[in-house]
């Protein structure tokens, strides 16, 4: 074009043709020119250079998008898309990888050879069990007949019974089979050998009784295993219930126990409006005397719910410090329902007196026919009591999910 009348002449840029990159500067300058932000936050020119290899695929990897600041916009979301998609997933593992419990070594499950499990236990039973009877044969019937004279001990006879049940009970999580010995059970075996010993030489029979435990611990650790064994410690020690205390042990603890129970069901017959006053173990009523004898410490008490404690634990799966809980709440349950037999025998004397000398054989005392039959019903009510703090303790502290 000329310049004519005020008119200057001038060269066009080509209409196609190769753009340069040089040249992207000039759109700066353009109001309406569109801009966008690279994922730097720097800002482009708006247009997208074409390029020279058309066989290169234009979607590449993560390093690519995070170097090219020309790279189109889909391709920067297909490629957030993919890395947000993967990011849950991997979060999700981790989350329940931290929340997931541990499980004990011994109640992870392994091969499990029935065969040779029902070898081991035929064995075991046709051998060791025979001679373990000859060797506790003087024992085992003392033991016995503990169990049918005294009513402390009354509940002996369901001892082993229950052990066997409770590691029925638990034969899901059988750690496995182990073919080897382990011959770090004969460390029990070795102590139940010292204390035989010993129990011979000072004539301590209850001693020698004890010894059995760690025989049968000894057994099973050394033929089973390390994972079997801490697998049925729980059970196992369950048969503590069916030995008797000390002897010397146990006259201290009925001493001091006759005492206590005294001075609580005096405070119990207090409060039911009775005139009571304690004198060492008897207490003195408006019309009687009540003795608390060595059958009414409460001995028995506290071993049955001790028992029942125990057997809590090994059947209700909690937290250690709740077992802790259940196991410490039994004394407490013990002292106040012994102190409420007696409390109850002596409002039944003073207030019912007709009726219990009514049903009383005439061969029979009063007395006693009153304490077992608040006996009994004390039993039901230090079995409610204890269930309802379990019941309460897990309606307290309980699992939540976050």
């Amino acid at each position: 074009m000329t310049d004519n009348d005020n008119n200057r002449s001038f060269d066009l840029p080509p209409a196609s043709g190769p753009t340069d990159e040089s040249s992207h500067h000039f759109d700066a300058d353009v109001p309406n020119a569109p801009k966008k932000k690279t994922r730097h936050g720097s800002f482009s020119t708006g247009f997208t250079p074409r390029r020279e290899n058309s066989s290169v695929p234009p979607q590449k990897t993560v390093n690519d998008f995070a170097g090219n600041s020309a790279t189109s916009a889909p391709n920067t979301n297909n490629a957030n898309i993919g890395r947000s998609a993967t990011k849950p997933a991997t979060t999700a593992s981790a989350t329940s990888a931290r929340t997931e419990s541990p499980i004990p070594f011994w109640s992870r499950p392994t091969t499990i050879d029935k065969t040779f499990e029902r070898t081991r236990l035929l064995v075991l039973c046709l051998v060791m069990l025979p001679l373990s009877i000859f060797a506790y044969f003087p024992s085992l019937c003392e033991i016995v007949y503990a169990w049918y004279t005294q009513l402390d001990y009354g509940h002996g006879f369901f001892v082993l019974p229950l052990v066997v049940l409770f590691l029925y009970l638990r034969l899901d999580t059988y750690p496995g089979t182990r073919y080897q010995l382990t011959w770090i059970g004969l460390f029990p075996i070795l102590i139940c050998g010292i204390m035989r010993i010993y129990a011979a030489n000072q004539y301590m029979d209850t001693l020698d009784q004890w010894s059995l435990l760690f025989w049968i611990l000894g057994i099973v650790w050394f033929f089973y295993g390390n994972r079997v064994f801490f697998w049925a410690l729980p059970s196992l020690l369950f048969l503590i219930f069916m030995f008797q205390l000390p002897w010397s042990f146990e006259v201290l603890l009925r001493n001091h126990l006759q005492q206590f129970a005294a001075q609580f069901a005096t405070v119990l017959l207090r409060i039911a409006g009775e005139t009571a006053i304690p004198i060492k173990n008897t207490i003195r009523l408006s019309t009687m005397e009540l003795a608390v004898e060595q059958a009414c410490s409460g001995i028995r008490f506290l071993i049955s719910i001790f028992a029942i404690s125990f057997a809590t634990i090994l059947l209700i799966k909690k937290p250690w410090w709740q077992n802790i809980v259940i196991l410490g709440i039994a004394v407490p349950i013990a002292l106040f329902v012994n102190a409420a037999r007696i409390a109850t025998t002596g409002i039944l004397l003073l207030n019912f007196e007709d009726f219990v000398k009514s049903i009383t054989p005439e061969n029979r005392n009063p007395a006693v026919i009153a304490d077992e039959f608040a006996g009994i019903f004390m039993i039901f009510v230090a079995f409610g009591i204890f269930i309802a703090f379990v019941f309460y303790l897990g309606k307290v502290f309980r699992k939540v999910e976050i």
